[in-house]
């Protein structure tokens, strides 16, 4: 059957996105244009990118813990490296504090495990943004495990696990053009009004340590959720089947993943790349993003990381002997 590329594609426009958005954040800060950006960025690309994950659970081959222990042990070693790096931001032998970015890994195993069983729950989905909303009041629920990222992201997991096309195949593009534009613009002037601050997007701080109301938290969470999910179903709508140049940077978005960020924390300390222009630096945050999803996306990495994490859960998975009835 011919592979449908749509999917690719929009995980090569998300992946661009992660590696842009750390770049700026660690090359020139959260503020002013950098900050835009960021928000804009960070409002729908994990989103959308865990909806996706959902989209393809409902679809996977592979046993729970075949899928499990690819992700827990690929979270164990670039967590620990890391970690031993010179920019962990944990202690290097606390692994139940994810580091930056590999806190998507965990929640993924947790994901994996539960969306089976919840699935069937009635009201699963209403009762999975309820929690998202609640998570936020919780001060202590952040960074250990990931618990707030596992709960709030859960929602977006759920929702695309449960996905049909039949949602948005009957919309006119440009209707979903203008909700994109719209969302976007929206959001954008929802950070240049101070109204949601950028670091609610991550989902990972409680609404009190983001210096907001509970009230207050939770209405900007249910606006963030829902450009999230305009800008998300928008992109699968708009998003074109056929394979293109970039298309290979969403089929082994997860090489460039797990490594990007050593590359773009090496840029950062070697300070190679500040100009005092603003969009200047934005430019060269791009192209830096450019070289490094082309470059980890080369298929000899994503054929050795293939091996490498296939050797080891074939030690760690239970093979089930097949036993043939005597006649």
């Amino acid at each position: 059957m011919k592979r449908d590329f749509k999917f690719d594609n929009i995980k090569a426009l998300l992946i661009f996105l992660v590696v842009l958005g750390h770049s700026l954040e660690y090359l020139y800060g959260v503020n002013d244009t950098y900050g835009a950006l960021r928000a804009v960025i960070y409002s729908f690309h994990m989103p959308a990118f865990v909806f996706i994950s959902g989209y393809f659970a409902s679809r996977s081959k592979s046993s729970v813990s075949e899928v499990v222990v690819k992700y827990l042990v690929t979270y164990l070693i670039f967590n620990t490296l890391f970690a031993i790096s010179p920019w962990h931001v944990d202690s290097p032998f606390n692994f139940l504090f994810p580091q930056l970015i590999y806190w998507y890994l965990l929640c993924l195993c947790f994901w994996r495990i539960s969306v089976g069983a919840i699935d069937g729950i009635r009201f699963a989905v209403p009762l999975s943004i309820l929690f998202t909303l609640y998570i936020g009041t919780c001060p202590n629920a952040d960074r250990f495990m990931s618990i707030s990222r596992a709960v709030c992201f859960f929602t977006f997991f759920l929702i695309g696990y449960k996905f049909s096309f039949k949602w948005i195949e009957k919309i006119k593009k440009l209707y979903l053009a203008l909700a994109l534009i719209g969302s976007i613009v929206l959001t954008t002037t929802l950070y240049y009004k101070h109204i949601i601050p950028v670091k609610m997007y991550e989902y990972i701080q409680s609404y009190s340590s983001t210096k907001v109301s509970n009230a207050a938290g939770i209405e900007m969470r249910i606006i963030m959720m829902v450009l999230a999910f305009i800008i998300t179903f928008s992109l699968i709508g708009l998003m074109p089947s056929k394979e293109y140049f970039f298309t290979i940077m969403g089929r082994n978005s997860l090489c460039i993943y797990l490594v990007h960020i050593f590359v773009i924390k090496a840029v950062g300390q070697s300070k190679v790349l500040s100009f005092s222009n603003t969009w200047s630096n934005v430019a060269a945050a791009a192209m830096l993003s450019l070289v490094i999803c082309f470059g980890l996306s080369l298929e000899i990495l994503n054929t050795a990381y293939k091996r490498l994490i296939s050797k080891i859960t074939g030690v760690l998975i239970i093979q089930k002997e097949s036993h043939i009835s005597p006649t």
